[in-house]
């Protein structure tokens, strides 16, 4: 397995322990049309799941519920 992947790996699993089990079950729904996990942010009322698909990005609040049109920039 190529070092990169060893570390993008690596990198998902520590996002994933961040994440409520509502979250996880959000996610895992929606990896199957290719979405993945790319950062968590914390804010005031819990962190948020910042998930992507090539340039589209969705959130998934604490209790899992899904934004698919959030407000919120993401950084190239």
């Amino acid at each position: 397995m190529p070092e990169e992947r060893r570390k993008l790996e690596a990198k998902i699993e520590r996002l994933l322990k961040e994440l409520t089990v509502a979250q996880q079950c959000s996610l895992s729904e929606i990896s199957s049309f290719g979405y993945t996990l790319s950062f968590v942010r914390s804010t005031p009322e819990g962190k948020i799941a910042i998930v992507q698909l090539d340039n589209g990005a969705i959130t998934i609040d604490d209790e899992g519920e899904i934004n698919h049109n959030p407000n919120i920039k993401i950084r190239d």
